[in-house]
């Protein structure tokens, strides 16, 4: 009898990554809370998870036509999920946020709370992480979006930016 292996499916989104000028505020924390994550993925917004994206040819044709895209998110303090998760979710942006995904999925596009994750649940080790440390340390993130890239995963290796879309702002 031959032997199944079980693989993880090539998986895709859509992702607010962000900017490299960001990132040096961010990434260091996300390393020391979870280096699984950081490995796999730059931080990001999570625009559009791989179950919401209609086909590849009509999803890039809606990208294209975008235009004019470009908002700034303001991020609160981070807070722990009972899953042991911790997010930083925005004070300001988030309409910005679901009119860009309403553009792209269309008006029947349900909500989705637009966060950055600093510890995904699934490498959540039960350590309990010093959010009034983190908090200090990101206080007042302001973070311009300007870019959508179409990223992709292959079972378990690494995110890839497969496109990059740009706004014309």
């Amino acid at each position: 009898m031959a032997k199944q292996t079980t693989s993880r499916p090539t998986r895709r989104q859509l992702s607010l990554l962000v900017p490299e000028a960001r990132r040096s505020v961010i990434e260091p924390i996300r390393q020391r809370l979870d280096p699984i994550q950081h490995s796999l993925i730059p931080a990001h917004v999570t625009l559009c998870r791989d179950g919401e994206l209609p086909d590849l040819r009509i999803l890039k044709k809606r990208l294209e036509h975008l235009t004019d895209f470009s908002f700034t998110m303001t991020f609160g303090e981070p807070s722990e999920l009972p899953d042991g998760c911790v997010l930083l979710r925005p004070t300001n942006g988030e309409d910005q946020y679901q009119e860009l995904r309403q553009s792209i999925l269309g008006p029947e596009a349900s909500r989705h709370g637009a966060h950055i994750t600093l510890l995904h649940p699934r490498n959540a080790t039960g350590a309990i992480p010093n959010l009034a440390s983190i908090g200090r340390e990101l206080s007042g993130l302001s973070i311009t979006f300007n870019t959508i890239a179409l990223i992709e995963q292959r079972g378990c290796d690494p995110w890839q930016v497969k496109n990059e879309y740009q706004s014309a702002r």
